[in-house]
């Protein structure tokens, strides 16, 4: 594949990396909001800032190139993403978390929250831990586990959220009675899991149409 990388920062950098690993090539760097996505690549990965990741997103459709974007912090716009790819037969796959650990992680979640479902005694919220240089707060990934749980036990789950030092990304889910404390936890150790997931999303969603999230190419598999 000839791929186009939105966004040059820690992310891009490992993407490259292991997509050259894999034999592909990297077609375009983009680093500024302000550069114009060329012709030529056969898929773009996007882990830009927020504030760009939509018109980035346009910018590629345009060109007719589908995207995998793992940037979050923009979400308020994915209703037009999915409403582009309908009307214009667009190709985008959206995950707030590539990392195959932690799509696990939300399977497990999603099994117990079932299960607390019938026990009203316990309460859920979510911690979460990020390195100082992440914008979004809560991460999209916490965002993702309280959506999931919210629709299981129809409550609201809080979130608290902190940025210390250089941390990878740490999620602990806690289910709480006054009796009994459950937790669940996942930390990343570093970034070579969500870089590899976005190329492994990339590899598959090339031949594919349409709007997809990362629950789609997990399917594919199971």
């Amino acid at each position: 594949m000839k791929i186009c990388i939105i966004g040059y920062g820690k992310m891009g950098k490992m993407v490259e990396k292991i997509a050259k690993s894999k034999g592909h090539s990297i077609s375009q760097l983009i680093d500024s909001p302000d550069k114009e996505v060329e012709d030529g690549s056969d898929i773009a990965i996007i882990f830009s800032t927020p504030r760009s990741a939509y018109s980035n997103i346009i910018k590629c459709f345009e060109k007719k190139i589908p995207v995998v974007c793992g940037t979050t912090g923009w979400l308020d716009d994915i209703d037009k993403i999915k409403k582009y790819c309908k009307l214009n037969k667009s190709t985008f796959l959206f995950s707030p978390n590539f990392s195959l650990g932690v799509n696990l992680f939300f399977k497990i979640n999603n099994s117990i929250s079932k299960i607390m479902k019938h026990h009203d005694e316990f309460n859920s919220k979510i911690n979460e831990i990020h390195h100082t240089s992440k914008i979004d707060s809560p991460s999209g990934t916490a965002i993702k586990i309280k959506e999931d749980i919210d629709a299981i036990l129809k409550k609201a789950t809080p979130i608290k959220s902190k940025r210390i030092g250089s941390n990878k990304g740490t999620h602990e889910i806690i289910y709480e009675s006054l009796s009994d404390t459950i937790r669940l936890s996942h930390t990343a150790k570093n970034r070579d899991s969500f870089a590899m997931g976005s190329i492994l999303c990339a590899e598959w969603l090339i031949s594919k149409n349409g709007y997809f999230e990362m629950d789609d190419f997990l399917n594919d598999f199971s």
